[in-house]
């Protein structure tokens, strides 16, 4: 069906014990986060209407209804109206939204919704009557509650609440007679001292915390957060190549996810700029005391407050975006000095006498050698010269 969604304030190789820090990296602070709800949109619907008795009020005559709306997808949708001075607009959409979205903030109910929601709770339809009756144990019904008596008594106490519209005491309601008395009898349970209302507004069907989450490429975005009372979630996401959705553990996700679950959207670090969306749906009960106001200003209809429903279809989105990572600075090696390192000046040695070169013979031994040569040729001539004399 439909959805609306209204703004309200990694991979396998990610290792198991990916720390929170890494996981909020996206996250704003606790005191920006918007959430994304899933709203139900519906239509008037009167065959899904059960109706109580006219009453006598004190801004007039007026007529107590379950009324019924039918969602998108054929959900039926039981309410009681919150705004009696406005008339019901067959051709409305219906939104579902929390209360703060009440079109008229000066109204009684804005001060009352609590109030409104213990009826609620404690009342038909959420109640049968039998457990209404067991309830009012000190009380004696005229032939037990039924279910007309029931309407009509909790559609006065929320007027109670919602418009300051009092029943006349003397005269409750049209039928009379022992009809006014049960009536007048549960009235006055639901608007008693023990209605000390029921602080906490009740939470969207289907929700993500953030909407949106921001960060740079190389990180895991998020994480979002799934609120529901859905058994279970179907996930679905629009990613570039490269970029998937992981679970708080950093691995994979699968396609379902269940309430408290964690999203997160692990980007590469060679991603460029780019972004995510990230889609819910899911089947699910809305919860009781949400509010339903007419979608557009062109077509103003009472608005109402959600006392029953049947499971209908809801879905809603988050979106991240991401930045590249910075080109890393290349780090600088170490640069020679510009100015030359002297060169070494070798230690004298001895200088050889020039007239004598030193070839590695000693002149001793040379000039024996010499002398010994001489006298060695004198020898073998006077040999040869006596020889011839003979």
């Amino acid at each position: 069906m439909s959805s609306h969604v209204r703004r309200r304030s990694v991979s396998a190789g990610v290792a198991a014990a990916l720390g929170a820090a890494v996981l909020l990296s996206g996250s704003a602070t606790a005191a920006d986060i918007e959430t994304a709800d899933a709203e139900a949109k519906a239509g008037r619907y009167p065959e899904g209407d059960v109706p109580g008795y006219g009453v006598n009020v004190s801004i007039g005559d007026a007529s107590t209804l379950l009324i019924g709306l039918r969602a998108d997808d054929g959900a039926v949708l039981k309410t009681y109206c919150v705004e009696l001075s406005v008339p019901i607009d067959g051709a409305a959409e219906m939104i579902e939204v929390p209360w703060d979205a009440y079109p008229a903030p000066d109204a009684p109910f804005t001060q009352n919704a609590d109030h409104i929601l213990w009826v609620l709770q404690r009342s038909y339809p959420v109640l049968p009557v039998a457990d209404i009756e067991a309830a009012l144990g000190d009380v004696d019904f005229n032939d037990g509650l039924d279910e007309r008596e029931a309407i009509t008594a909790t559609q006065l106490a929320v007027w109670h609440y919602s418009d300051a519209a009092e029943p006349d005491r003397d005269d409750i309601t049209h039928a009379g007679g022992e009809v006014d008395a049960d009536v007048l009898a549960l009235y006055d349970h639901l608007t008693g001292d023990d209605n000390t209302g029921i602080g906490e507004q009740p939470a969207p069907a289907l929700a993500l915390e953030p909407a949106s989450v921001s960060g740079e490429a190389g990180t895991v975005l998020g994480p979002f957060t799934v609120s529901t009372n859905a058994d279970t979630v179907d996930v679905t996401a629009e990613l570039p190549d490269g970029v998937e959705l992981v679970d708080g553990d950093g691995a994979p996700l699968g396609d379902q996810v269940v309430d408290g679950d964690t999203i997160g959207v692990d980007v590469p670090a060679d991603a460029q700029a780019g972004d995510a969306t990230v889609r819910l749906r899911a089947e699910a009960h809305l919860n009781i005391g949400r509010l339903f106001v007419s979608d557009t200003d062109e077509i103003r209809s009472q608005s109402l407050i959600l006392a029953q429903s049947e499971k209908t279809e809801l879905e809603v989105e988050g979106t991240a975006d991401w930045t590249a990572a910075p080109t890393p600075t290349p780090t600088p090696s170490d640069t020679p000095s510009e100015t030359p390192s002297a060169t070494p000046t070798p230690s004298p040695s001895d200088t050889p006498d020039e007239d004598l070169p030193d070839t590695g013979s000693s002149p001793t031994v040379l000039l024996t050698l010499g002398l010994g040569l001489v006298a060695a040729a004198a020898f073998l001539l006077r040999r040869r010269f006596s020889g011839a004399a003979e």
